[in-house]
This record gives C-alpha cells, sequence and structure tokens, in this order.
C-alpha cells in the first residue's frame, strides 16, 4: 500500500505521522541548506490531530457525497511530464533535477552530496545558501560544471560556518512543467505548484511518482462547497502538524520557530500558511471521503496492525489514524482504478 498521506493532502501534512511516533524526516530534505540557531517550541498534544473525525476516520457529521461530485474512473486523461535533456538553457521557473557533490579545501564533506539520487529544484523558489541556484542558469541538461559557495557563520555546522565551498554540479534534465499542466494535477497555477515543489516535496514526486493518478482525479472532481466544520478541522490538523514538527526540529537542530516556517514552507507566519492551504487540504479530503463512501472503504483495526500504526493511535487518536487510513486506500483504488495496476 501507498504511504499514508499520499500526494498533494496539503504540503504541512506530510510530516504529521512523523509527529506521531514514526522517525522524523531529515531536515536537509527541506530543500533548503541553512540551520541557523534560535529558539525552541514546546511539546504539542497531537491528540489534536483526531479532533473534529469520527471513530470511522470521517469528518464528524459529514457525508462527503453531498457536496463532491466525482468522474467516471475511465473518463479522467493523465497529462504528461517529459524530461528536457538538450538545447535548453536554465532560466528562472524552471524545475531542474541535478545531482552534486559539495566539498570543501578538496574534501568532500558529510551531508553536501545527493549520492547520484537526484534533487528536484525550482529556480527563482528553492532556497539553497549563497547564490548556489542563480549559478545555475544559463547551464543547459547534460553539463557538469562547478559553483562556489560560501557558507553563513551561523549556518549551525560548526566544520561549515562561514566556510568557502565547491559544488560539482551535474544537470540531469529539465522538467516540461507548463501552466496547464499544473493545473491539470490539481495545482492553481504554475506559481503555486513551484512554491509546493519549492517546499520540498520534489518535482519527481509531484508529477512522476505512482500517485499523480489521484492529483488529476481529484482536479476532475467537483465539490459544491466545504461545510465550515471540515474547514475547521482542517485548519487546526494543518496547525497541529506544523507546531509539531516545529517542535522536533527546533528542539534537535536549534531552528527558532520563524526559521522552519521559512524554510520549510517558505512562509513567513503561520497564519499565512493555513490561508493557503487550508481549503486546497479540504478538498482533497473531501473528495477522497467521498470515493471511500462511493467504494464502501472501511479500514479496520488489522490495517492499522499490518500499516504498523498502533503506535500513532495511542499517540494521536483513532480517528485520525483512520482517516490517513481512508485516504491511502481511497487513493490505491483511484490508482488501480485508472491504470489497472495493484498494490
Amino acid at each position: 500500500m501507498k504511504k499514508i498521506l499520499c500526494l498533494l493532502l496539503g504540503l504541512v501534512l506530510v510530516f504529521s505521522l512523523a509527529a506521531c511516533g514514526e522517525d522524523a524526516p531529515d531536515p536537509s530534505d527541506s530543500g533548503s541548506s541553512t540551520e541557523p540557531s534560535g529558539t525552541t517550541q514546546p511539546a504539542v498534544d497531537l491528540t489534536a490531530f483526531s479532533k473534529g473525525f469520527d471513530e470511522r476516520g470521517f469528518f464528524e457529521g459529514v457525508q462527503a457525497l453531498d457536496y463532491v461530485k466525482l468522474p467516471a474512473y475511465e473518463d479522467v486523461t493523465m497529462p504528461e511530464f517529459a524530461h528536457i535533456t538538450s538545447d535548453r538553457l536554465i532560466a528562472d521557473g524552471d524545475f531542474v533535477n541535478i545531482d552534486y557533490v559539495g566539498s570543501i579545501d578538496n574534501v568532500p564533506f558529510d551531508g553536501g552530496s545527493t549520492q547520484g539520487k537526484g534533487a528536484d529544484i525550482v529556480v527563482g523558489y528553492t532556497s539553497y545558501i549563497d547564490d548556489f541556484i542563480e549559478q545555475l542558469k544559463g547551464h543547459a541538461p547534460g553539463e557538469s560544471f562547478d559553483i562556489e559557495v560560501t557558507f553563513p557563520e551561523n549556518y549551525g555546522k560548526e566544520d561549515l560556518n562561514g566556510k568557502d565551498a565547491v559544488f560539482n554540479i551535474t544537470v540531469n534534465f529539465i522538467w516540461d512543467v507548463t501552466e496547464e499542466k499544473a493545473k491539470a494535477i490539481g495545482f492553481t497555477s504554475l506559481s503555486d505548484m513551484s512554491r509546493y515543489v519549492a517546499g520540498g516535496y520534489g518535482v519527481e514526486e509531484t508529477v512522476t511518482a505512482a500517485g499523480v493518478e489521484v492529483s488529476v482525479f481529484a482536479a476532475a472532481s467537483e465539490i459544491s462547497n466545504i461545510p465550515d466544520s471540515v474547514l475547521s478541522t482542517i485548519r487546526e490538523l494543518i496547525s497541529t502538524s506544523v507546531n509539531a514538527n516545529a517542535a522536533q526540529y527546533t528542539a534537535a537542530y536549534g531552528i527558532d520557530f520563524n526559521t522552519f516556517l521559512l524554510y520549510f514552507y517558505g512562509v513567513s507566519s503561520l497564519d499565512e500558511l493555513l490561508d493557503a492551504q487550508t481549503r486546497s487540504t479540504a478538498e482533497m479530503y473531501m473528495i477522497l471521503q467521498a470515493v471511500a463512501e462511493q467504494e464502501n472503504i472501511i479500514p479496520t483495526d488489522a490495517d492499522i496492525e499490518s500499516e504498523g500504526l498502533t503506535q500513532a493511535v495511542e499517540t494521536c487518536g483513532k480517528p485520525y489514524v483512520m482517516c490517513n487510513l481512508i485516504q491511502s486506500q481511497a487513493s490505491d483504488l483511484i490508482i488501480e482504478k485508472m491504470t489497472g495496476e495493484t498494490e
């Protein structure tokens, strides 16, 4: 089964089950290498994740199919995202896949390499140290070259603070991403998709990984209205998720809350993030609940155990865990219906 919290459930929700007891993600996945020092956040009551959901994992008192019109699976068309591998120079706004190896005084340093796995960045949106991103402009897929940067004095790692470094860059390809294709997978605009990807979730996962069918299916669905109770539930869910993960990172890496928001979510305040993400996240939750209602998807205690979520139930409450299982199982069903593939 695909991992809980599938694609495009709202960018702050990717970390939620980690906060409920699974491993915390590596801060290097945020798309930023900066780790300034600052104050820490207090612990968060994770049972707040379950507020607004019933024991089945559905929104309390809400029948999603009363608000959502689902398309027929066979009527949904998938967009294609190609790789541009030649005859194209990197410019502002481009979605680019690169590999790099960083070194200081010709010695590679820990955490300074993609290890050949590729990193997805959006030029003009993704934030790396110094002018790392700016130095990619004008280069083309297939090129390898060096760039020079200087780590901030307060970078947060003694062996890197204030040091000059050289990164050997390999440009793997540029994604063929357009306004039309961004909207086809559920974003309101290409700039919204750029901000999402720059927040650390990766073009690869966003536009090519198994599960993009869910986003395309959701974009083809129609929602007449979202109940205020659902919006309130999702707003609190996002807030709890952000605060829980901020508590982890401020304690572990010495970054303050505002820095956490800026580098992990690209916003300057929690309200900004809540205003930007609540409605779109609520729409996705409603669509997947509607699929669960239509297809009679009801997770069981055996599902909780097989997915290793027993600790999450104790920490965050069973309603929230059941909600995540509903979202995951509904997503798997959409993928199966649209591709004929099963997990």
